[in-house]
């Protein structure tokens, strides 16, 4: 149990700086590291695996996207009237895609997480390799219309409260195809994740209540020995992710993304 703890934790420290440097909310790290410790540690449970993994990670970034929020805004990183349309649209999203998960299976939800990593990482490549940029000049921001905003808000609330996931992994992409740079994109895509978490993660708990076959110290589905490791962890870690992005620049700062991505779709269709 100490050498889960340990795990949990240094599982923690990494969603911190991953939280800070891409404004993920650790959902790509922490559904994963969920579906690992349910087969190998809890395989009797392996039917709601996807459901428990889902809930913890939700869970884990009500506190860790809050951290993170904070730290970008004392650092003046967030573009409040761009994030706030995002943010309207993502909390009515979030609630319609709470109410969809609840009538899914874990191996329908693990399919859908699958599917779409391997959509981001190939419009992730796509535009990190286009040669658009011809005259060697940086491109000028646009901001999108505040309508666009929440519509795309709304798609994101829902796919993140299915997948448990943030909404880094759409916002991001959203805001570099509009020229915001990575660290701009980052901090609105941190400031937006605190409503997608607290949404969904009240619906897994909730609805988990009604379960029978899921592991002793489960609060609904959110696992809380993994939750609140991994919680202490990102105290750590999320502020050397809020620093790490102003210091890292823009170029390796995709590196390091696309590489993540790949790395989490590798793990999750072995």
């Amino acid at each position: 149990m100490l050498f889960l703890a340990v795990c949990f934790i240094i599982t923690g420290i990494i969603v911190g700086i991953l939280s800070g440097l891409f404004g993920l909310g650790g959902g790509l790290t922490v559904v994963p590291l969920m579906m690992v410790f349910v087969s190998v540690y809890e395989p009797s449970f392996s039917a709601n695996a996807m459901h428990i993994a889902v809930a913890t990670s939700l869970f884990v970034m009500i506190f860790t996207s809050t951290i993170t929020t904070y730290s970008h805004h004392k650092a003046k990183n967030i573009i409040w009237k761009v994030a706030i349309p995002i943010k309207i649209g993502v909390i009515i999203g979030a609630i319609l895609g709470a109410i969809l998960a609840s009538f899914l299976s874990s191996k329908i939800l693990k399919i859908f997480f699958i599917i779409f990593l391997i959509y981001t990482v190939i419009k992730w490549a796509a535009k990190s390799f286009s040669k658009k940029k011809k005259d060697g000049r940086a491109s000028q921001r646009i901001e999108p219309n505040n309508i666009l905003s929440t519509i795309y808000g709304s798609f994101t609330g829902a796919i993140a409260v299915l997948l448990g996931i943030g909404s880094s992994v759409m916002i991001v992409p959203f805001l570099k195809h509009k020229n915001f740079t990575m660290g701009q994109a980052a901090a609105i895509a941190a400031a937006v994740t605190p409503f997608i978490a607290l949404l969904g993660a009240l619906t897994y708990i909730v609805t988990g209540f009604s379960e029978i076959s899921l592991p002793h110290f489960c609060l609904g589905y959110v696992y809380l020995p993994a939750a609140i490791g991994i919680i202490c962890g990102s105290l750590i870690g999320a502020p050397i992710g809020t620093r790490l992005s102003a210091k890292i620049a823009p170029a390796i700062q995709n590196i390091i993304y696309f590489a993540f991505l790949i790395i989490i779709l590798a793990i999750m269709i072995g």
